[in-house]
């Protein structure tokens, strides 16, 4: 090597000294500030944990006093942390119940998972969100649900939300809906069984439950009767199949018929009242019907699950049970005189062909009773009239007794046609002036010259036959006349016009009627008076006349001061 060479290579010796002595500098300078980033990251971390424990403190006791339900879970569903409160509301045992929220929804809602949960990510929150879900116990619940994401470096890995328990005011609204459409389904409804159809149908919706069934009480025989049921109690002809009869008392449903308070049974096997229907059910919900302080039904639900009804249902089926007692009052008493109304059509059938029987009896009668009359007072004529100079006079007044009775017998007996007969006629009513009907009588009735007949007021025109009307008015003036004692009589016939009736009156002043007779002078063969010309049927035949008017006959009269009939007929 010359000497050239070692300078050069001496000069560049030193100057890679100079070179890393300056890196070295640098790296000392650098080393220098990494130590102070150190330090300063260090003091910044500390900083950070301490503010982390602080923060970390403040949120779990906001975290814990919420008093909603909180929930912190993966975006998978799965839950992760949760508060009290949903605990309290999901119905877990422990707030470290390791469960996903989507098992919980109700499978009525399942359909709204997927668009709220896409809505969630996309906006990174959702409001409003009203769902049902079922709770670890399995209850439904209503809730409303405030959620949002939680990121973590802009990256979504969680969720939080808020969880408010609204079953109670859904609740609310639901009743009030169900009320509405139980009082709008029955409005108009008569029939007893049509109205408790719509009743079990709408409590089996509200309830829930497959089995409702409402009964009424039945005065006569002290028992429940089954009227309408739901579910599997009915046959395919929606009747209800092995219908049973609880008597008053008996079963949960007969104590509450007896007492008038509800019941609710949280499980049946437990109570040694439960009568097995059907099926054995281990929740039974029971309520009576009460109009006017009296049960008069009761409504009953049953389902297959122990404690299944609330106290809040309760109360609702008390409120349907007000809502529908003067409505089930009604069709009870509908059907009551329905079947009245189909019992007195066939006892007025009945009565009908009775009648036909008995006025073709009566006619019989009285045709073969004056046939042998007739024939003895013909002898009777025969044997005086051959004997006439034998009998000494004793006789002949006793066979003037014996023609006397038998006019009697005969005239007794056309009396009894006359009175069988009325009401048989089908004669077309007429318009009939009454006020000519009383004239003509005067022209044909034997009326003494002490005895006069006064109209007071002009008689009206009355719908009717003409031969009754005329029959009426001739046995009240022919026994005014008849038993008239006073030295100058009269008859006074006088009218009074009512709103849909006329009022009518026949005044004498003969001997008067003691009034503890007043009623049975209208019965058929009473007679006050002992007479060969009287029957006992005049007035019996008067006042079924004016029945046939649907009209109404009294009498007002002391003794000794004369008697006044009044009458009425229908307009």
């Amino acid at each position: 090597m010359n000497l050239k060479e070692i300078h050069k290579w001496e000069k560049a010796l030193a100057q890679e000294k100079a070179s890393r002595r300056s890196a070295e500098k640098i790296l000392e300078k650098k080393s220098a500030e990494l130590k102070e980033v150190n330090r300063k990251l260090e003091a910044s971390h500390a900083e950070l944990l301490s503010l982390y424990d602080k923060t970390h403190s403040q949120l779990q006791g906001v975290f814990e006093n919420i008093v909603d339900a909180y929930v912190i879970m993966d975006l998978s569903g799965n839950i992760l942390k949760m508060n009290d409160a949903a605990v309290n509301l999901l119905e877990f045992d422990t707030a470290y119940d390791e469960r996903n929220l989507i098992t919980l929804v109700d499978p009525d809602d399942a359909s709204k998972i997927i668009p709220s949960f896409k809505e969630l990510i996309k906006n990174g929150s959702i409001t409003n969100f009203i769902i049902k879900i079922l709770t670890a116990k399995g209850r439904s619940k209503s809730v409303h649900i405030n959620a949002s994401i939680i990121y973590e470096d802009k990256i979504a890995v969680g969720a939080q939300g808020i969880v408010r328990d609204i079953t109670s005011d859904i609740e609310k609204v639901f009743v009030i809906e169900t009320l509405n459409n139980v009082a709008k389904a029955i409005l108009g409804k008569v029939d007893i069984h049509e109205i408790a159809s719509v009743i079990t149908s709408h409590i089996t919706q509200y309830l829930n439950t497959e089995d409702c069934v409402i009964y009424v009480v039945n005065e006569k025989r002290q028992t429940l009767e089954q009227i309408e049921a739901y579910g599997n109690k009915l046959n395919e002809f929606n009747e209800i199949k092995n219908k049973i009869e609880i008597p008053l008392g008996q079963g949960i449903v007969g104590t509450v018929a007896k007492t008038g308070k509800s019941e609710l049974i949280k499980d049946t096997s437990k109570d040694d009242r439960y009568i097995i229907d059907d099926d054995i059910r281990y929740s039974e919900i029971t309520v009576p019907i009460i109009s006017d302080g009296k049960v008069i039904g009761v409504i009953d639900s049953e389902h297959l699950s122990k404690d299944y009804f609330t106290n809040e249902q309760l109360l609702m089926l008390e409120n349907i049970g007000s809502l529908i007692a003067m409505k089930i009052k009604s069709a009870i008493n509908f059907r009551e005189r329905q079947k009245v109304e189909l019992k007195n059509i066939k006892l007025l059938e009945e009565l009908e062909k009775s009648n036909e029987a008995l006025q073709e009896y009566a006619h019989v009668v009285s045709h073969d009773l004056k046939s042998p009359l007739r024939s003895i007072n013909a002898l009777i004529s025969w044997i005086q009239e051959d004997n006439k100079d034998v009998f000494d006079t004793s006789s002949l007044e006793n066979f003037g007794l014996i023609e006397m009775t038998l006019e009697k017998m005969e005239q007794l007996i056309s009396d009894i046609l006359l009175y069988s007969s009325i009401g048989s006629d089908d004669t077309e009513k007429q318009h009939t002036d009454v006020n000519q009907v009383v004239k003509d009588l005067k022209k044909i009735l034997f009326i003494p010259r002490h005895i006069k007949v006064d109209i007071l007021n002009k008689l009206p025109v009355i719908v009717g036959e003409r031969a009754k009307l005329q029959q009426l008015f001739q046995n009240l003036i022919s026994n005014a006349i008849k038993f008239n004692d006073k030295n100058k009589g009269f008859i006074e016939i006088d009218v009074l016009e009512k709103k849909s009736f006329y009022q009518f009156s026949i005044k004498d002043n003969g001997p008067g009627i003691e009034k503890k007779y007043h009623d049975k002078i209208f019965k058929i063969f009473h007679s006050l008076n002992a007479s060969n010309s009287s029957s006992g049927i005049g007035l019996a035949i008067v006042k079924k006349i004016v029945n046939l008017f649907n009209g109404e006959i009294w009498l007002e009269s002391e003794l000794n001061e004369g008697a006044t009939f009044y009458f009425t007929l229908k307009k």
